[in-house]
């Protein structure tokens, strides 16, 4: 048997969510397929891969520069189909085989509508449309996704499997050399006490709101600082023209994307990370801030509850004054902190790369 994948979201620079459950995934799929002669792997993609290759699995590169999957990929798949196929990035190819599986990660979209521009909230729509009508099984990692797309897009609920991404982020050790360097970058020291968000920095994340929260925070506790590290997202010239206008500059820092040391560097030395999120499809940045026992300010949208669990303090994401008040948690009720931090391993122990990978398996193979 032939399954094809699509691996155009493996190794992208920077990636997000998205691009590491692709790579994980893919990984996975290979490991467990390297070995068996009953079936083979053609792995489709517009970019050279830095990936196991054996005569039973195969790169298919097929370079083209825009709209890829919808052009290029369809092209493919009606000249050259496999048996099966795997999307694990949203978007499915308009020729496709009659045994298609897509990952949609979430439909952010249909809720803040307002935060994507008018061809980015028009093609999503439509290829999420197109994948529900077409594909075979559709893969989401949480409930609350597989309600969304029942709810906004009449998918039948019988289509679609509940599989949870997997958390292998493990505490970095580094030596205190390093640590110091990479934190006077950010424009911090060891000693200083900060809030931390790592993310896209745009609106749907609330960055705004986080901001005017912490202001307000900060006029009764004037230690405190605030990091926000993330590659600049849609609405950002918003939010830095409302940060310049308030003078956020003075104890808000926005170093940019951060690396993968940089990242464990701020976990590490970070009094809490911030994350109330207006709407996330699973949220990677919780459990690795879980890995650090961090103390984690978040919402209750769409995923946030089912992977967060009992080890965070909830905020209502669409007001500053609760905002706030979480912030303030911190400091006013130490019990509250240390009991939902207590609880992180436990869910932590929840979300397993193996089990993923072996639940993707079996739809694929099913």
């Amino acid at each position: 048997m032939k399954i094809g994948i699509d691996a155009s979201r493996y190794n992208l620079s920077g990636g997000t969510g998205v691009e590491h459950y692709s790579v994980k995934i893919i990984q996975g799929i290979i490991d467990h397929f390297k070995h068996t002669k009953d079936h083979q792997l053609v792995l489709y993609s517009p970019r050279p891969l830095h990936l196991y290759k054996t005569k039973t699995i195969q790169h298919r590169i097929i370079p083209f520069p825009r709209l890829w999957t919808k052009i290029r990929l369809s092209l493919e798949m009606l000249f050259h189909k496999p048996d099966i196929l795997f999307v694990p990035s949203h978007v499915l190819p308009h020729f496709a085989p009659k045994k298609s599986i897509i990952t949609i990660h979430d439909v952010a979209f249909m809720h803040l509508k307002k935060e994507y521009s008018t061809f980015q909230y028009w093609y999503l729509k439509r290829t999420t449309k197109h994948a529900v009508k077409k594909a075979s099984t559709i893969i989401v990692p949480s409930f609350a996704t597989q309600q969304d797309l029942v709810n906004l897009f009449n998918c039948p609920q019988n289509k679609i499997v509940v599989i949870p991404h997997g958390c292998d982020f493990n505490v970095k050790k580094l030596n205190t050399e390093q640590d110091t360097t990479l934190l006077k970058k950010m424009g911090l020291s060891k000693k200083d006490t900060y809030l931390l968000f790592i993310g896209r920095l745009e609106k749907k994340k609330n960055i705004q709101r986080i901001i005017s929260a912490f202001l307000s925070f900060h006029q009764s506790f004037p230690r405190w600082k605030l990091l926000l590290a993330g590659k600049r997202g849609h609405g950002f010239k918003d939010i830095l023209k409302n940060a310049i206008h308030d003078e956020a500059f003075k104890h808000v820092l926005m170093p940019g994307y951060v690396t993968e040391n940089e990242k464990h560097v701020l976990l590490k030395y970070c009094s809490a990370f911030v994350f109330p999120s207006l709407y996330e499809g699973f949220g990677f940045p919780i459990l690795e801030a879980y890995a650090y026992h961090k103390p984690v300010i978040t919402s209750e949208e769409a995923s946030i509850p089912e992977v967060a669990g009992n080890g965070a303090i909830y905020v209502n994401a669409h007001t500053v004054e609760s905002i706030k008040k979480g912030f303030e948690q911190l400091i006013k009720n130490p019990a509250l902190k240390e009991t939902t931090v207590a609880m992180q391993k436990t869910v932590l122990s929840k979300f397993d790369w193996n089990k993923a990978i072996k639940k993707t398996i079996e739809v694929l193979l099913s």
